[in-house]
């Protein structure tokens, strides 16, 4: 980083207008938000309280993304309209977001948040061979040590294994910062777990500041140093701070929410099946149950399975970590059986369409509704449509996949992506309504009235399509089945 250099100039000038110097390093989906929130965010005489420097590693995405911040542009795609306003904003008029692939621009910032993303690896249907890959993180964190700033704090937003803070990332920081002379006993780094909570979909960047939030720090003056920080940005009158005792507390904390939720969409499974076996629509039983607030209103209705980055791994994180960083005995057998409930569910759809063509699919075309992990987020991240495509494929069915929200499918290339839901649908033997999407209550019944014949299967895991749709497909000898719902008639013969 050389004296010249134009990113370190602005963060000078605006540390000596007094603006703190933020830099936010990984520009994917959670820094994106963390990037744009901490430069919307303005004091009282409406100024902007903080210069964002994004930081995203040196090779052709990351250049992508660090060149897209530093023209004001979003570096990721997001369905919230407000991203692209706060960056525009920030990067075209009040000249406080930057962006580059410098980690050594960390010099120049009072607090460093990192959100590096961090990978859990295992193969499909096992959760007892477990690998996270942490060593570039460490690698990273001791690279920021090397540069960091006497007084400034380094706050972890990323998805941490249990006990990576203490074990690994903050030795790594420390070891970075000895090795440029500083003395860790007068002067030792600053360091805050301070996890995300990021929401994709139409409050996206809100979720960031208009939420709760919770952090640690590795030591009183670094927990201090967290709520000061978080406290200038996030709307802490409505959302106060939440402040764990210790680190460990506060991975424990991440990993727990997720495992929760993940939990609670594996429990409804059996009974998912239990209610097909006995005639039932669990649907109607769920929602009568779910009036009972503040204890029953979060039970889960059946569906597809559950997608995204999160709820599909972070219980195998807390494993990983109490087993290889903690060397404790906490197997964890719960949680890694509800993750593999989940992982499995997908593929009830395709036994289902395996079944109803006598376990011939060569040839058979099966047309794919909704493609995401989450209605209505372009995100594709470990979503059931790919779990569920993959499974169709591997039988010799030809898959196509229909959502508004993507161009391309990467993660399942064989598979041909139509743009028009009729076209999707001409000549499919079987149809899946993927996700909850209101979307496709509005266009596929009419266009299925048209374009269903016998002896196409329909498979609505989330019960989207609704009874009259069901109802007039069934009495023109189309095939239904919808998770969770045993009381939907098989079709009479057609002559």
């Amino acid at each position: 980083m050389s004296e010249g250099d134009p990113v370190r100039t602005r963060a000078e000038t605006a540390r000596a207008r007094g603006q703190e110097v933020v830099a936010v390093i990984g520009l994917g989906f959670v820094g994106t938000a963390v990037a744009a929130n901490l430069a919307r965010a303005r004091g009282k005489d409406g100024q902007p309280l903080f210069h964002v420097i994004g930081i995203e590693r040196d090779d052709e995405p990351g250049r992508a993304k660090a060149a897209a911040l530093a023209r004001g542009e979003p570096p990721v795609y997001a369905n919230d309209p407000k991203l692209a306003l706060a960056i525009a904003e920030a990067g075209q008029k009040t000249r406080n977001l930057d962006g580059c692939v410098d980690l050594a621009q960390v010099a120049c910032a009072d607090v460093v948040v990192s959100c590096i993303n961090l990978d859990l690896v295992r193969p499909a249907g096992r959760a007892d061979e477990l690998s996270v890959p942490h060593q570039g993180y460490a690698a990273a964190l001791r690279e920021i040590g090397r540069h960091l700033r006497s007084g400034a704090i380094v706050c972890i937003e990323s998805t941490l294994p249990l006990g990576l803070s203490d074990r690994v990332l903050y030795p790594a920081l420390c070891e970075g910062a000895a090795l440029a002379g500083r003395n860790l006993e007068r002067d030792p780094p600053l360091y805050a777990y301070c996890y995300e909570r990021v929401m994709p979909g139409p409050g996206y960047l809100d979720s960031v500041n208009h939420f709760w939030r919770s952090y640690a720090g590795v030591d009183a003056r670094s927990a201090d140093r967290a709520q000061a920080f978080l406290s200038k940005y996030v709307d802490v009158e409505r959302f106060p701070l939440w402040r764990h005792k210790t680190l460990r507390a506060a991975e424990m904390a991440k990993l727990l929410e997720n495992a929760y939720r993940a939990t609670n969409i594996a429990f409804i499974d059996e009974w998912t099946r239990l209610a097909e076996d006995a005639g039932v629509d669990l649907f109607d039983v769920v929602n009568s149950v779910r009036v009972r607030k503040g204890t029953h209103d979060n039970m889960m209705f059946p569906g597809l399975g559950v997608g995204g980055y999160c709820l599909t791994k972070d219980a195998l994180l807390a494993a990983w970590g109490a087993e290889e960083l903690l060397e404790l005995e906490s197997a964890l057998p719960f949680s890694r059986q509800a993750l593999l409930v989940n992982e499995r569910m997908p593929l009830r759809a395709r036994d289902w369409i395996s079944e109803h063509f006598q376990q011939r699919l060569e040839q058979r075309t099966t047309a794919i509704f909704g493609l995401t992990y989450r209605a209505g987020v372009a995100d594709t991240r470990s979503s059931p449509s790919e779990v569920l495509a993959r499974g169709l494929l591997e039988r010799g069915c030809r898959v196509r996949g229909c959502d508004p929200l993507l161009t391309t499918w990467d993660e399942v290339p064989a598979a041909q992506l139509v743009a028009d839901p009729r076209v999707a649908l001409e000549g499919a033997d079987a149809v899946v309504v993927s996700l909850p999407d209101p979307h496709w209550r509005g266009i596929l019944p009419a266009l299925l009235r048209e374009l269903a014949k016998p002896p196409a299967i329909l498979v609505d895991p989330w019960n989207v399509l609704g009874d009259a749709c069901y109802g007039e497909l069934v009495r023109r000898g189309v095939r239904v089945r919808v998770y969770g719902r045993g009381d939907i008639p098989e079709p009479e013969k057609q002559p």
